[in-house]
């Protein structure tokens, strides 16, 4: 059997690696349309600094997660950041976190959150820069997918769609598939929506302490949604003597501001952060932005109505959960892979 996965994030590459070990017989093959993976599992590098700008951390709410974590896949790298995530409201008061959340691991990698993905798509076939435009079934249980322009880049007897919702709809609706089982898809994969988060990187030539880690607002009626000290993350995350902090913005302040240019969208940031600081913070050594459309989840798309079609199409994604959560995506793809597996034993 030879399964496609399209998107690289985390959901697909926990899918194939769960794939694997479960058929290794199975043909897995990864379409991403980007140079990276991880999807939002997200890191940057510049000027000597090292930054998420996008997923913050992990946690491992079971033991199962635990221990793919810190056993299963290779831990040299990995640290829990060990300090707490405190909160503020709309009007910038700033109160001590929940104890028992902060007990909680806030895992991440000394490299970058990104090396999550990199361990997780360890000798999978990951084929960078391949758009998938459509799909076309050929007889009962064959596909072949085409690029954004047409041009036919694979075949496989299954599919797993592990992009964003907008996008699996997208190419759906590009394809031409049985039309009620394509109408339903795209009906139910319409039911998800995201957040959009501008997302900054403001590098600082002094240290910046707080009794925190970082900051989340409590009441979604701040501009900001969540500020970290992102060189609280050991000392390969900045150079000596500076700091880095990652601004996330609200939803509405996101769409409001989606369009600003970057330079003067670095300003209102800084400007909102030096405010709820209570330090001058409006003079940045330097300011790295990046726009995120589909960046949380807001509601669910049902995992069974999706995956219960009998079409060998799959879905996976932190989007069946309805929310935005490295872990949840990890469990998408694994619990993705065990249907999967399932109905293979049926074929077979």
């Amino acid at each position: 059997m030879q399964l496609a996965i399209i998107g690289a994030g985390v959901a697909g590459l926990s899918a194939a690696r769960e794939l694997r070990s479960r058929r290794p017989e199975l043909t897995t093959t990864i379409y991403e349309q980007s140079h990276n993976l991880g999807g939002r599992v997200a890191t940057r590098r510049r000027d000597g600094f090292i930054f998420d700008h996008g997923a913050q951390y992990l946690k491992t709410p079971d033991a199962a997660l635990e221990r793919l974590i810190t056993s299963e896949l290779p831990a040299d790298d990995l640290f829990d950041i060990g300090r707490p995530v405190w909160v503020f409201d709309h009007s910038g008061a700033i109160t001590a976190g929940d104890p028992a959340q902060n007990a909680d691991p806030k895992w991440t990698y000394r490299s970058g959150l990104d090396q999550l993905a990199q361990l997780l798509a360890a000798g999978l076939d990951v084929r960078h820069g391949l758009r998938i435009g459509s799909i076309q079934q050929l007889g009962a249980r064959r596909y072949e997918l085409f690029d954004d322009a047409g041009v036919r880049v694979g075949a496989a007897d299954a599919v797993l769609f592990a992009a964003a919702a907008p996008q699996a709809a997208a190419i759906l609706a590009a394809s031409p598939l049985d039309q009620s089982v394509k109408d339903g898809l795209v009906a139910e994969l319409g039911r998800v929506r995201y957040r959009p988060c501008l997302s900054l990187a403001l590098a600082y030539d002094r240290r910046i302490v707080r009794p925190f880690y970082a900051l989340v607002n409590s009441d979604r009626g701040h501009p900001i949604a969540w500020l970290a000290c992102e060189h609280d993350k050991g000392p390969s995350r900045c150079p000596p003597g500076l700091s880095l902090l990652i601004a996330q913005l609200a939803a509405q302040f996101s769409r409001d501001e989606w369009d600003l240019p970057a330079e003067q969208l670095a300003r209102v940031v800084a400007d909102q952060v030096s405010a709820l600081l209570g330090e001058d913070l409006r003079r940045p050594l330097w300011c790295d932005e990046y726009r995120w459309p589909h960046a949380l989840p807001d509601t669910a798309a049902d995992f069974s109505a999706l995956n219960g079609t009998g079409s060998q199409l799959f879905f996976a994604g932190d989007y069946t959960a309805g929310q935005g959560r490295v872990h949840l995506a990890i469990e998408s793809g694994q619990r993705i892979a065990a249907l999967i597996d399932s109905e293979s034993a049926v074929r077979s």
